[in-house]
């Protein structure tokens, strides 16, 4: 993978002394900036929502859900318009984002594909344990299918305390309860067998839904409530909605103007609201990167119960720009300066960053996709990742993108398919492109306007990069 950084230019003499001096005062004062911020060696905190769609949010553009707790944190902090999920499918996403390496390079068999977290993988958990970090687990893990099969704890990978679910909430399904619009939509909690879990107890089963999202809040602020400001910590909330079924709280029924789904983004955010607010009364809210994301776009068949792509095309389970474009703000007071950054940045991203934030070494570790955004987050200087890499729900490289282009190899629309689901195999109208499509996302975020034609040097850039890319993954 690229890792052309502002510097990586051809410049003729004699202008290439100047450049050169020039870079190297760049160069420096960004060090200066992360070293001063690896001095301070704050607080993480990562909120990383199911299945929210980049339109779910009041400040993205949407009519009519009010995401006020969000929409500050952006407002105060750093909102990227350009972000991206690491799979447009939870679990391949959330390995990616707490190892820095996409399962493709982990799994070594060609896929990017659902998989079980290695033991061997070094955890952001793990990382920040090293660094002195007290940290917590709360909320959907999403990494190692049922514990009882062996599947890696959240205790085994880093993190001190666990409050939370293995899996997705629509996991044990009733066998005789197909997996339909109308089913979804109207089950209830006893049509789900499994388990909620403190560390490594079960302690409630069928676990009642529409508690999830007030509980996990509750215990997140219960958990920042006993740090005492002396050792620096990172929480990491793994919010189980808005994935379908989707549930609120009693609190929170009827609150929206949006159905349930609104319920349940509203919901979201008042639990934003109230870690903000529990840091903020415990003077460490200017000591804490808060981080907020999805794990991959809206689940479109879902009609209501699903959420919003915004401007984008499609949504989960497709390499379309809805599928893996998501919702990314970055707020530290005092350190991070509010802006809109359109630059390129995704989840796997976050591992090197902060690392890099927080002063860990990893000149030593193994092969990373990670790349270091701290200079763009804290001098607001150009993000260094030029390049992505679209691996779909069944594994395989769908599209790629290089700068203001993406070119699609293959695709498949979600919002065509209608009834019985099935996420993994089977895509009715899959389409192999041959030749490859060619979009232009700065002009056309719908992906509708094909212009491989026009361009057809960008394509074979973008055909070298891919070529590249698969290189890199070879031993």
């Amino acid at each position: 993978m690229s890792r052309r950084g502002v510097c990586s230019r051809v410049v003729i003499w004699p202008t290439y002394l100047a450049f050169v001096l020039g870079c190297l005062s760049l160069q420096l004062n960004a060090a200066e900036a992360v070293r001063d911020a690896a001095t301070t060696r704050p607080n993480i905190l990562i909120i990383l929502a199911d299945d929210m769609g980049y339109g779910d949010l009041s400040v993205q553009g949407h009519p009519v859900l009010r995401t006020p707790h969000i929409d500050d944190l952006a407002q105060h902090g750093q909102r990227w318009t350009s972000f991206y999920a690491s799979s447009p499918l939870c679990n391949p996403s959330r390995i990616a984002l707490m190892t820095g390496r996409m399962p493709i390079r982990i799994q070594g068999t060609g896929k990017n594909a659902w998989s079980a977290l290695p033991e061997d993988e070094l955890t952001l958990g793990e990382l920040l344990k090293q660094q002195g970090y007290s940290t917590a687990y709360i909320g959907k893990w999403g990494m190692s299918g049922r514990f009882e099969q062996g599947g890696r704890h959240p205790n085994d990978a880093g993190f001190d305390y666990f409050y939370g679910v293995e899996d997705f909430n629509d996991g044990g399904r009733r066998a005789d309860l197909a997996g339909t619009y109308e089913n979804i939509k109207n089950s209830v909690s006893e049509d789900y067998s499994f388990s909620l879990f403190r560390q490594k107890q079960a302690i409630e089963n069928p676990t009642q839904q529409p508690t999830l999202t007030k509980r996990y809040t509750e215990e997140s602020v219960a958990w920042l409530n006993k740090q005492d400001g002396d050792q620096p910590f990172f929480l990491f909330v793994g919010h189980t909605m808005p994935h379908v079924p989707v549930f609120s709280s009693e609190q929170f029924r009827g609150h929206s103007n949006a159905g349930v789904y609104g319920d349940v983004v509203e919901e979201l955010d008042w639990s934003v609201g109230e870690l903000v607010t529990t840091l903020r009364k415990r003077g460490l809210l200017e000591d804490t990167l808060i981080v907020f994301s999805s794990d991959n776009g809206p689940w479109l068949t879902y009609y209501d119960i699903g959420g919003s792509p915004g401007p984008f095309r499609d949504g989960k389970h497709t390499a379309w720009e809805g599928g893996f474009r998501v919702p990314a703000i970055f707020h530290w007071p005092g350190r991070i300066t509010p802006s809109v950054i359109r630059d390129l940045g995704t989840q796997v991203d976050l591992f090197a960053t902060i690392a890099t934030i927080v002063g860990a070494d990893l000149s030593e570790h193994r092969i990373l996709d990670s790349l270091d955004l701290s200079r763009t987050l804290l001098e607001r200087q150009p993000s260094e990742r030029r390049e992505w890499f679209y691996y779909a729900t069944n594994g395989d490289l769908w599209a790629a993108r290089m700068g203001r282009y993406k070119l699609v190899l293959e695709s498949w629309d979600s919002v065509a398919r209608e009834g019985e689901l099935s996420e993994w195999r089977g895509f009715g109208n899959h389409v192999r492109h041959d030749p490859p499509q060619l979009f232009d996302l700065q002009t056309d975020l719908a992906e509708r306007n094909d212009v491989a034609a026009q361009h057809p040097k960008i394509v074979a850039d973008i055909e070298a990069a891919i070529a590249d890319y698969h290189h890199s993954l070879e031993p």
